[in-house]
């Protein structure tokens, strides 16, 4: 092992920095593995437990002791042991860095299987953690502080600015009624979205991966309604923002947008690398559609069963907006009247289109319950087209899938 890796392994913890990656990341240990869960003791009556439970591609229960700088033999006779006892249909595994393969290959006189990992690539993804780290904190930062809008001459301000976009009212004036407030839900649902992605157990365990969602849903193409027709923007929502930059909350936008856009530029090729180049190891809601087919066993969704999944895996909920505000100069209460109702379900869609504009999922005819972005081949890269769907299919060959990057800059009105 070189110097700088050595230095650089002494300040890794085995349980709190290794574990965790290897568990976010089990193909470093063996290709279809599925977790069931860290730190499983073997037994009730032991106080020995095992760093992983895991389920093979053949369903086995496989438990693994990770190991980053020393191997005892005598932990592996003690393990031996308590599997024979307690799970003699198991698989017993010692993953191991490389480095250590040579000290660890007593392992074989216990019955104990022997994988290795590759010291330089858990590093790597921990140094990726702490430069995604670097972006997502000042990013929570901006979407968690007060937010001041100006309303009929006077400054208001709200708890953050997802919840400034949250809230519209009407005041009565000299003049009559007046509306009040930002009025931008559409940028407030997005802001939220990313807000929602940079939390929960998605964030905590792929932290590296996360900063590519949130490109994504920048420059994924994005619609909307401007009067009579729909507009689509292919270089995506955050081309809209920049139309717009003159306001305080395009101008946070365009904060965020940098942050992630500099982590994308200086990592992506990164993140990917380290994950063989397998779309299934680094897009994360290409993670969650290959998951869920497993699970459920087949391959065409209705749009509810995705939103839900959807929901659930990255826990998505939406910001409160304050129920009223008080108005000084006019002095009276200021009603909101947003409503916030099915708003996790629209961020879910945004997701579901962006795997849409990916062709991992495939729209599906028949009695319309969506109207959703598709791609369509223009040149040598792609455009996007509305298209109504009933449901979705997933479409399980990763060679078929295209990239956000092929899009080209273009608009239409429709």
């Amino acid at each position: 092992m070189s110097e700088t890796n050595r230095n650089q392994s002494c300040h890794l913890d085995e349980a709190k920095d290794v574990h965790p990656i290897l568990r976010a990341n089990s193909f470093f240990i063996e290709e279809g593995l599925k977790l069931v869960r860290g730190e499983k003791y073997l037994s009730n009556e032991e106080l020995k437990r095992i760093d992983l439970l895991f389920e093979d591609k053949d369903k086995t229960p496989t438990f693994i002791e990770v190991k980053w700088s020393d191997v005892s033999e005598n932990q592996m006779s003690e393990y031996r042991r308590l599997v024979d006892q307690y799970h003699p249909e198991s698989r017993l595994v010692w993953a191991v860095p490389k480095d250590l393969t040579h000290k660890a290959s007593v392992a074989s006189k216990y019955r104990i299987e022997l994988k290795s990992f590759d010291r330089k690539k858990i590093i790597q993804i921990k140094e990726l953690q702490n430069k995604a780290d670097e972006y997502l904190q000042p990013i929570t930062a901006l979407l968690s502080s007060q937010f001041k809008v100006t309303m009929h001459g006077e400054s208001v301000s709200f708890d953050n600015p997802i919840v400034a976009c949250y809230f519209e009212g009407r005041a009565t004036t000299d003049r009559g009624q007046k509306k009040l407030g930002l009025k931008q839900q559409s940028i407030g649902r997005q802001l939220d979205l990313i807000k929602n992605l940079t939390r929960g157990h998605i964030a905590e365990h792929h932290k590296e991966k996360i900063p590519l969602l949130i490109w994504e849903v920048f420059k994924a193409p994005y619609s909307y309604k401007s009067g009579k027709f729909w507009r689509i923007i292919d270089g995506g929502f955050i081309e809209l923002i920049k139309e717009r930059q003159e306001r305080d909350i395009e101008k946070l936008v365009l904060k965020i947008w940098e942050l992630v856009n500099q982590y994308y530029n200086e990592c992506a090729i990164t993140v990917r690398t380290l994950c063989d180049m397998d779309i299934k190891k680094y897009d994360l809601f290409s993670m969650l559609l290959f998951k869920l087919a497993e699970e459920k066993d087949k391959s065409v969704f209705s749009i509810d069963e995705l939103i839900k999944s959807t929901i659930d895996e990255f826990e998505i909920k939406p910001s409160q907006p304050p129920p009223r505000i008080r108005h000084g100069i006019l002095n009276q209460w200021i009603e909101n009247i947003v409503s916030i109702k099915d708003y996790e379900n629209d961020m879910a869609k945004r997701l579901l289109e962006t795997a849409t504009l990916k062709r991992m999922l495939i729209p599906k005819m028949g009695t319309v319950d969506m109207w959703i972005l598709t791609p369509s081949k223009k040149n040598e890269g792609f455009v996007a087209q509305r298209q109504p769907c009933q449901m979705l299919s997933f479409n399980k060959d990763a060679n078929l899938f295209i990239g956000i990057e092929q899009y080209q800059k273009r608009e239409e009105q429709r």
